[in-house]
């Protein structure tokens, strides 16, 4: 099932774990058609909570098969460098992979919160901490968004993983379940 920009499952709303509630899931399957396309993931947060932390798993990451990235190397080359400019076999092997690439976005009602883009990353924002490429903020009860926009997928498919969870307080990284 296609669902903006990617074959999904619904989300799967506010499973209880241990100390700390799932509050969305998403799982998508990016092919070519999918880049530049941004898929919105809104949420709730049905009550304050002391963290908020998003786990996602993007892959694969890289793709290295020289018949699969010369041909997008020569495209970019021939799109964005001068008329005239070739590259060389020196200059090719400086290219040994090219990189799928997702960016996730948190929004908070219509405030933006950050941007990250690591294929494997758990991103937490709270008053008193946030991970890099994000602000500090309350986790608070109300209306937040995921946005993932599909920069780049080189070739096939790109697996794709998300998941929003409420902390509640003195929860370590490690228990975070992985996506």
């Amino acid at each position: 099932k296609r669902n903006e920009g990617g074959r999904a499952k619904p989300p799967s709303l506010f499973s209880k774990g241990p100390t700390m509630d799932k509050l969305m899931e998403y799982q998508a399957v990016f092919c070519l058609e999918d880049v530049q396309r941004n898929v919105l993931l809104p949420f709730t947060l049905p009550q304050d909570y002391e963290q908020l932390a998003v786990r996602l798993h993007y892959g694969p990451k890289e793709v290295r098969d020289p018949e699969i990235i010369r041909p997008r190397i020569e495209e970019c080359v021939r799109k964005y460098f001068p008329p005239g400019v070739t590259l060389t076999e020196k200059d090719m092997e400086e290219y040994p992979c090219l990189l799928n690439f997702v960016t996730l976005s948190l929004d908070c009602g219509e405030e933006y919160v950050g941007c990250a883009h690591r294929p494997d990353q758990t991103i937490l924002v709270s008053e008193r901490e946030a991970s890099p490429g994000f602000f500090r903020r309350r986790a608070g009860k109300g209306p937040w968004r995921v946005v993932l926009h599909v920069q780049a997928v080189v070739a096939g498919t790109v697996d794709c993983h998300v998941a929003v969870f409420g902390l509640k307080g003195g929860e370590r990284v490690d228990e975070i379940p992985a996506v």
